[in-house]
């Protein structure tokens, strides 16, 4: 059985932390509908790397990271890790204990979870957990075992004997916060604020031993004007608080009490930091509190108080009965620095509020060593702690909006399929609200991670629907800012590939498709480089043939016997001899003997476009121009055109202007309207006005932040609907060159994605088009399985 030990000694008092208090939100409203709670699944340990907690500590006071660094050698990030971890470690051993799991004691090492146990099948449930087992007695405790409190299923408790132990509490000047008897004034701190469950009223957490019985003023008490730690007060402070005396337990292992925060005061979610104890309470960034927790052996910690400001140390021991004098007080044992006027301060572990100062043995200053302070828990699970005896208080949090990507991250939602989403810095204690199309509000529960799920795509019909959030703590008065945005429900379409072990493969694998019998034409290109090709798809769409990539002075195996399947009257060589050796001309010439074989060239890039599209579009009232210094928005553009009929041009995007050979293809094509593929870097404003003016035409450039937005807003302009729909890496040209044809070919959008996700932007689009398969075009190594699985990008 677990043991529990106690401290002995004698007391004196501690100080307050005067610092500025936040307003109390509004009673909350009611739901009118509240669903099935979704089981967030069992509570396991999981993984706490710091990296994840990079923009969290970023924005942590940097006098908290200066305590961290001095008292304990810690960086934020591994303070906010080790405060999730031991949150989420009293969560595990409370399921544990719940499913029969006997537990001798716990502790952390760094962010992992170890249990004691006595038994190898009590190990194994703690390892399912993600924890690591101990099998075997639990090691003795310092001190005689005490007396078991009347809490049915209460572990043992333990006593400690602390000789020299006294409450924190000062008979002298100082900051803080104080109250007057006789000709003293006693000083000790705010520990948490927090509001009345019932009444939203606003009210501070402190030590019930800096209540001063019969003080004057009615017990109320009033801030001390410090301007930094332990200096003593020069003139007197303003009203702070009165004391709720049905609140006051101290003794039989209680120190706890509230004060009714005066109405001059506006309560914040923090913790004063004491500009890192060169200022005053509310000197400096504050700590944000964002919920509560219970203190673990080994967990990292912090205080704040009047005397000694910022303190750090390491948890020793929890639930320790402690005698101070002649009271007992439950108590959690640590080697955090307090001095007498530093009672009542907050303890907090990463944004988690854990106790208030009780006790301690420092005398003079924070360089003794040995040395061990109690601090009184807010919670326990079986003994004494704050919430015994606050019944309708709760700590003022900072409650974060809840984020979803399936509801408001601009992808569709899946009909039969679980909305889901975060709550940063969320828990057990929080609840999502959700409203659709201004209906009654759904809640939500929240997993001990700050994930949330509604199962079946919360029973939405297929469309768009508007969507509210906003996140509740606790019961229900402390509520986020509400989040506003509208979710399209779709049927997710059927994923399919056409893929192969080259990209040779790939291409006869789309021309396959396309062309399963013969073709009139053949369009041939390189596939070492994209150049020559970009033109060639709308080419090849118009003259009803397929693009087929082969290698400078070869043509690959696969690839000749897709030609010589398809047996064209006209076989199209694209670019040069510097591309495509004559070499291969005379092995496409035998391949086809009776094909006519035509080269079509240029002195460069843009001159080979020019050729392709003279040669295959007699006119082109409407046409697409796109940079060739890259290939990710031609591809995309290729698609759209092929599917309209129109062609790709290739123009000098960063030239000051469009040539005149350009203008005068597009007068010879007769275009009067003109779609810009890219934004300025790709084409510039002078090509743009040079081409509006030259024609003339009517000029429009189609654009997003990066190629990837490029493609969906093309496609957008192109498309109103579309049953089916092509993805191509957006890395690579190949695959969208040849597939590019097959779009066209179907009235189809070609969309290029990253290799290991698709863009939010491509999955709306596919739901806004109403598409019912996307075709995913190359093998896994251009097109992950997370791509198949319709995985959206964070952007």
């Amino acid at each position: 059985m677990t043991v529990r030990t106690a401290v002995t000694g004698s007391l004196t008092a501690v100080a307050l932390l005067a610092g500025a208090l936040l307003a109390v939100p509004a009673s909350a409203a009611r739901a009118d509908e509240t669903p099935a709670p979704v089981d967030p699944g069992p509570v396991v340990m999981g993984d706490f790397p710091l990296q994840a907690y990079a923009a969290e500590a970023a924005e942590a006071p940097p006098e908290l990271a200066e305590a961290l660094r001095r008292d304990l050698g810690i960086t934020p990030e591994q303070f906010y890790a080790q405060a999730d971890a031991a949150a989420t470690a009293v969560g595990v051993v409370d399921a544990l204990e719940a499913a029969g799991t006997t537990v001798l004691g716990s502790r952390l090492e760094g962010t992992e979870l170890v249990v004691s146990v006595p038994t190898e099948a009590d190990a194994s449930a703690v390892e399912q957990a993600g924890a690591i087992a101990e099998v075997g007695e639990q090691p003795a405790a310092p001190g005689e075992p005490g007396e078991q409190p009347g809490t049915p299923g209460a572990p043992a408790r333990q006593r400690v004997d602390l000789p020299d132990a006294e409450l924190l509490r000062d008979l002298v000047g100082g900051q803080g916060y104080y109250d007057h008897k006789g000709v003293y004034d006693y000083f000790c701190s705010v520990g948490f604020n927090g509001v009345d469950t019932a009444t939203g009223a606003a009210q501070f957490l402190t030590a019930g031993h800096c209540v001063t019985p019969g003080a004057a003023y009615g017990g109320r008490v009033f801030s001390l004007e410090q301007q930094r730690p332990g200096q003593n007060p020069t003139v007197a402070g303003t009203h702070l608080g009165s004391p709720l005396s049905a609140s006051l337990k101290f003794g039989d292992y209680y120190d706890t009490a509230l004060y009714a925060t005066a109405p001059a005061w506006t309560p914040v979610p923090a913790v004063g930091s004491w500009g890192g104890n060169q200022g005053s309470a509310d000197a400096g960034q504050r700590a944000t509190v964002r919920d509560y927790t219970r203190a673990v052996v080994n967990q990292s910690i912090c205080k704040s108080g009047r005397k000694t400001g910022w303190t750090c140390g390491t948890v020793s021991a929890v639930d320790r009965a402690s005698t101070i004098g002649t009271t007992d007080v439950n108590a959690f044992l640590s080697n955090v620095c307090a001095l007498t006027g530093d009672s009542g301060g907050a303890v907090i572990s990463g944004s988690y509020a854990v106790g208030v100062i009780s006790f301690g043995d420092y005398k003079t200053g924070c360089g003794e060593t040995g040395r061990t302070t109690g601090s009184f828990p807010i919670d326990s699970q079986f003994f004494e702690s704050a919430l015994d005896v606050q019944t309708s208080w709760e700590p003022l949090v900072s409650v974060s909006a809840p984020g979803s990507d399936t509801l408001l991250g601009g992808v569709p939602l899946y009909r039969g399929e679980a909305a889901t989403g975060t709550v940063p810095g969320g828990g057990l204690r929080h609840t999502v609200h959700l409203s659709v199309d201004g209906g009654p509000e759904r809640l939500i529960p929240v997993g001990a991670d700050g994930r949330w799920s509604i199962p079946d795509a919360a029973g939405l019909g297929a469309g768009s629907h508007g969507v509210s959030l906003f996140t509740s703590y606790g019961a229900g008065l402390q509520r986020s800012p509400a989040v506003t945005g509208t979710v399209l429900v779709a049927d997710r379409p059927a994923v399919d590939r056409l893929d192969g072990a080259t990209r040779f493969d790939v291409a006869v694998a789309v021309a396959d498709q396309a062309f399963p019998g013969t073709a009139p034409v053949v369009y041939v290109a390189t596939g070492t480089n994209y150049p020559d090709a970009l033109s060639a798809g709308p080419a090849a769409v118009a003259k009803g043939g397929p693009l087929l990539p082969v290698l400078p002075d070869s043509v690959p195996e696969v690839v000749a016997a897709k030609i010589a399947a398809l047996k064209p009257a006209r076989i199209v060589i694209v670019g040069g001899t510097d591309s495509v050796r004559d070499a291969v001309r005379a092995e496409l010439q035998q391949l086809v003997p009776d094909a006519r074989v035509d080269r079509l060239a240029g002195a460069d890039r843009y001159a080979a476009s020019r050729a392709v599209v003279a040669d295959a579009f007699g006119s082109a009232p409407q046409a697409y121009v796109a940079t060739g210094g890259g290939f990710a928005d031609a591809l995309s553009a290729g698609g759209a055109a092929g599917s309209k009929g129109q062609p790709v041009v290739l123009v000098n995007g960063p030239a000051a202007a469009a040539d005149t050979p350009t203008l005068e293809l597009f007068q010879t094509l007769k275009s009067t309207s003109l779609t810009v593929a890219g934004g300025r870097f790709s084409v510039s404003e002078g090509v743009l006005d040079s081409l509006s003016a030259g024609v003339p035409a009517a000029v429009t450039r189609v654009s997003g932040d990066d190629r990837y937005a490029t493609s969906v807003a093309l496609n957008a302009d192109a498309f109103d609907e579309a049953d089916t729909v092509y993805l191509a890496t957006g890395l690579n040209f190949p695959d969208a060159l040849a597939g590019g044809v097959l779009a066209g070919l179907q009235d189809a959008p070609l969309y290029v994605v990253p290799g290991d996700c698709v863009p939010r932007g491509v999955l709306a689009g596919i739901a806004r088009l109403g598409a019912d398969d996307v075709v995913l075009l190359g093998g896994t190594t251009a097109l992950t399985p997370a791509v198949q699985q319709l995985a959206p990008c964070g952007f």
